[in-house]
């Protein structure tokens, strides 16, 4: 693994984009453009295209992102390319690609981006393939991290490339933690305690856009789906399980870096009531549905809202040496944090 600043050792920026190129033309096109007509509800041919224009968007520990910008007749269309170079990476891409078709297909709405089509591509004989996964652009929406304001306040900084960074007011604040919650809620299987996870704000999983007043949040990956390595499914009551899952979001979804690459930090105490809303709501949808499989709701937040702070608190243990072995870096955050925010959360849950 190199970082951005550093020069791979064999392949270029332009072997690169040469791969896109190949990658998203493969078939004389026709996969491309199959996707377009399908998905974008018009008839476009190859002669039809006035330009294709490929730009290197991110690039992350895992996946390089690019996005394609389909001209014709003064309509574009924006897709987006991961890819994947090396042997990890490319076995992440590809399983990530399957779970996205079935994440999609379960969850309707989706929160994800529909994935169109993946393969390889190959830059150098003697090297292996690169893999590429070709899925929906998600236009107007931006990365987000805690930053610092002139008044040294932390603050949620939205990066809008369109119109210029700038600082979210607390309503989006509170509707960012809000959101995010929930929809890794729905995503929640009560059967199985499959999840989407890992995920971290740090690496621009979530992404925003406020379109007229409204604010709205979307995933951008799924790295892994399944169960949490904390316990076996066959010794463990699915309720203990969620209860878990609910611990583990409620602390995750503070953690943040600052501007996305500084030091760790922890969101203040306007997110832990949204983050708790955005949870309960989730779980209203699933029950609605008839995904929730334990009970009543209502019965799951009696059961939490009857431990007091200390029985709380022995909860989080084991996920404490979950940190230790999967987020050392951020366990000493964590851990300075924790008493403040069992308090903070055994509050919240009485006001419920």
């Amino acid at each position: 693994m190199i970082s951005p600043v550093e020069s791979h050792p064999w392949l270029s920026l332009g072997d690169y984009f040469e791969a896109i190129k190949k990658f998203i033309l493969r078939d004389s096109g026709r996969p491309l453009f199959r996707i377009i007509n399908e998905q974008f509800d018009i008839d476009l041919g190859h002669d039809e295209v006035d330009k294709i224009l490929i730009r290197s968007e991110k690039h992350g520990a895992l996946y390089h992102l690019a996005s394609v910008e389909v001209s014709s007749g003064g309509r574009s269309i924006k897709l987006s390319v991961s890819t994947a170079v090396s042997e990890e990476a490319r076995a992440c891409l590809r399983q990530e690609f399957h779970m996205l078709k079935l994440l999609n297909d379960w969850i309707v709405p989706s929160y994800l981006p529909r994935p169109y089509f993946e393969g390889e591509v190959r830059v150098c004989t003697e090297k292996e393939p690169l893999c590429m996964c070709l899925a929906e652009w998600f236009d107007d929406y931006y990365e987000w991290h805690f930053s610092i304001d002139r008044a040294q306040d932390q603050r949620i900084c939205i990066w809008d490339l369109k119109n210029g960074y700038r600082f979210a007011s607390k309503r989006e604040e509170y509707e960012i933690f809000r959101q995010a919650s929930e929809i890794l809620t729905l995503y929640y299987n009560t059967r199985d305690f499959s999840q989407i996870y890992p995920w971290h704000h740090a690496a621009g999983d979530f992404v925003v856009r406020n379109r007229e007043g409204t604010l709205d949040l979307k995933l951008t990956t799924v790295r892994r789906y399944g169960p949490v390595k904390l316990f076996s499914q066959e010794d463990t009551d699915p309720l203990v399980a969620m209860i878990y899952f609910f611990l583990n979001l409620s602390v995750r979804m503070r953690l943040d870096r600052l501007d996305g690459i500084g030091r760790a930090t922890w969101a203040g105490d306007l997110s832990l009531k949204a983050i708790v809303q955005g949870f309960f709501q989730g779980l209203s949808i699933m029950e609605a549905n008839g995904r929730y499989h334990l009970g009543r709701v209502r019965d799951l937040l009696s059961l939490l809202k009857s431990f007091d702070q200390q029985e709380l608190k022995r909860l989080f243990y084991p996920l404490l040496d979950l940190y230790a072995t999967e987020s050392p870096g951020d366990l000493w955050l964590i851990q300075a944090n924790l008493d403040g925010h069992v308090r903070q959360l055994c509050q919240v849950m009485q006001a419920l």
